[in-house]
């Protein structure tokens, strides 16, 4: 093999994977591979962050177009056209109002609203229900205007003749009411050093703490086809002292 290239050698347990400092010896990247191929490892050192995401704001029509085009796949104006129209039909407040809070009057009629969208967006079967509607009133000194809302029909949603695309603007409306009035997301991040058969691996890993809002939000991406888990990469759990395996290595040569 070219002596002048250099390498590592990942360890893997399932979601888990780990890896080597650069190794220059292939021959070397060889051993350390096979001596822990089908091997246990432990975590020797672990260093945790813990990140607190606050559920998103409610939408006003800018950062409505934005997650629009993100999740639908629609063109800032079509989303405009399609957010006026469910308006004109009474199923959605005025897109044009510039705030993404709710004044403190409506939350009693917002508390109703999230219970009904409970029960008509066809991604929350299951879902346990326990809004906080206080986190959507504005600060003091934003006034009185709110955001975008969805208005319920009288027969429910699924009664009503809709377009595809209409339809699916109120249920990203409706999903963003539900994850406005949802618990914080709380991960944990990890850089821990484990060892394998005297051979060092390090690992940078994510463990979700509590899922929050993103628990809807990803109901809704996956309803829409539209995930960011390949983004966000895999979910491990790690601690001081936990052992993986039986362990899988390979050999990957640095550019």
């Amino acid at each position: 093999m070219p002596e002048n290239k250099s390498y590592v050698v990942h360890l893997s347990f399932m979601e888990m994977d780990a890896v080597t400092l650069p190794i220059i010896n292939y021959e070397e990247a060889k051993k350390t591979a096979s001596d822990c191929r089908g091997r246990m490892c432990q975590v020797e050192r672990d260093v945790e962050e813990v990140a607190r995401t606050p559920p998103p704001q409610l939408y006003d029509l800018p950062s409505l177009q934005e997650e629009a085009a993100r999740v639908l796949g629609y063109r800032g104006e079509l989303t405009k056209e399609l957010a006026f129209s469910l308006y004109e039909k009474n199923l959605l407040t005025d897109p044009a109002a510039a705030s993404r809070y709710l004044p403190e009057e409506m939350g009693y009629p917002t508390e109703k609203l999230i219970r009904i969208l409970h029960d008509e967006l066809p991604f929350l079967g299951g879902h346990r229900l326990q809004p906080e509607v206080r986190q959507m009133f504005g600060p003091a000194g934003v006034g009185k205007g709110h955001a975008i809302l969805p208005i319920p029909a009288a027969k429910g949603w699924a009664s009503l003749m809709l377009g595809k695309e209409e339809r699916n603007l109120l249920y990203l409306v409706g999903a963003r009411v539900m994850m406005a009035a949802a618990d914080t997301y709380i991960q944990e991040h990890h850089k821990s050093q484990l060892t394998c058969n005297y051979h060092t691996f390090f690992l940078d890993a994510f463990h979700t703490k509590k899922e929050g809002y993103r628990e809807i939000e990803k109901r809704m991406e996956a309803f829409f086809g539209c995930s960011r888990e390949a983004m966000e990469g895999a979910d491990v759990e790690t601690y001081l002292g936990k052992v993986f395996g039986p362990c899988d290595t390979s050999i990957w040569q640095l550019g």
